[in-house]
């Protein structure tokens, strides 16, 4: 089970946010007066588990996501979508471009697919 799981991962080597170190975290809490204050939690194994899973079950979730919206909406979506590529396809497809900095611009052709297909009687 549980133990299976946590060889087979520590074999195929831990990738992105998930944590493969055991010390503590720090955590930075605002104090009373304004003040940072730092200190350290102590995780057990039982609570990094289940932290390692539900990331994992949120990462499968947003893959659907994006695989239904390649599939079914027609959106070109990178292989590795973010929700920023998401966000970058809505607005071209309501009208707008996006540069690399995030600044929206309104397109002087503005797309009525998008009207059409959100607005029918």
């Amino acid at each position: 089970g549980e133990e299976e799981a946590m060889a087979v991962a520590v074999a195929a080597g831990r990738r992105g946010c998930i944590r493969s170190t055991r010390g503590p975290w720090t955590v930075r809490r605002q104090a009373r007066g304004g003040a940072v204050k730092t200190s350290l939690r102590h995780p057990t194994p039982r609570e990094r588990e289940n932290n390692r899973q539900r990331e994992r079950r949120r990462r499968q979730v947003a893959t659907r996501i994006y695989a239904g919206l390649r599939a079914n909406a027609g959106y070109a979506l990178p292989k590795h979508a973010d929700q920023n590529d998401v966000l970058r396809a809505l607005c071209a497809e309501a009208g707008y471009l996006v540069d690399d900095e995030g600044n929206v611009t309104r397109c002087h052709e503005v797309s009525t697919a998008f009207f059409r297909r959100r607005h029918r009687r």
